[in-house]
């Protein structure tokens, strides 16, 4: 199969079968130009907020997925390196590599709760919507403090879910309530409910314990709001927008958290 059908494949599955997202066809030809669409902006942030220069960096993509943020890293010159538990997005990752000149040694299976390389290997380790899927939030946070070198960085991208939206399904889901309320409120909406398993439901606070106790300063990014001139219609989406403000504006939890961490010594 070519790369194109592959990526098809792969987020036709993920989009319709396993989300059932009722704009799947737009999303999955976006997916074809994913490293501009989906991958570049968070790395491109970085290098704004903090100066950052990835030339003859080492840096690993933790849940490399089908390789979009892989292939942004090279273009800014870094000596990247991927790790993805899915062998069917490990397949498109290995490929793309092939076709930009990337090793794809660099490129391997495994899971971030033990990743397969020395203490103080990389510059910077970049980790973006994989902690709500792993097995050990706790275990995999600290292999990555282990892998990343004395005053290296490690970007963590991740979902609030003391919020009311779940970003895969799309969805104002009361994710702070248990799993099974939301998997009813699922086939209430007929929308398939099995990948709610595969998400564990983290939130602020409970990162913010664990960079606690580790060598690290971590540093939480909050984002200007671009405010769009729009006219609200009484709705179901308005009411879970109102109370999703209430609840960043009264609890200080947002939907999404980014977090940048820097090693110490």
């Amino acid at each position: 199969m070519t790369l194109e059908e592959l990526i098809t494949k792969y987020y036709t599955n993920y989009y319709k079968t396993q989300l059932g997202l009722p704009d799947w066809q737009s999303r999955v030809e976006m997916r074809l130009n994913e490293e501009d669409i989906y991958c570049r902006r968070f790395i491109d942030w970085v290098e704004e907020w903090f100066d950052y220069n990835f030339t003859g960096k080492k840096v690993l993509v933790v849940g490399s997925g089908t390789g979009g943020e892989i292939m942004n890293f090279h273009r800014k010159g870094a000596i990247v390196y991927g790790i993805e538990p899915n062998e069917d997005a490990l397949q498109i990752c290995k490929m793309k590599a092939e076709l930009n000149d990337l090793s794809q040694d660099n490129i391997i299976k495994g899971f971030s709760e033990e990743l397969p390389y020395p203490n103080e290997k990389f510059d910077f380790i970049y980790c973006f919507t994989v902690l709500e899927h792993v097995n050990d939030v706790n275990l995999s946070i600290r292999e990555m403090v282990r892998c990343a070198k004395n005053k290296g960085k490690i970007f963590i991208g991740a979902p609030d879910y003391k919020q009311l939206y779940e970003g895969h399904y799309k969805l104002p889901l009361p994710m702070f309530l248990p799993k099974w309320i939301n998997k009813i409120i699922l086939k209430c909406l007929g929308r398939p409910s099995n990948f709610m398993d595969s998400i564990n439901r983290i939130n602020s606070k409970q990162l913010r314990n664990i960079f606690s106790v580790l060598p690290v300063t971590a540093i939480r990014v909050f984002r200007a709001k671009q405010e769009k001139n729009q006219i609200f219609s009484f709705s179901i989406s308005y009411v879970a927008k109102m109370i999703q403000n209430f609840i960043k504006r009264f609890f200080g939890i947002h939907i999404n958290q980014i977090w940048l961490l820097h090693k110490e010594i």
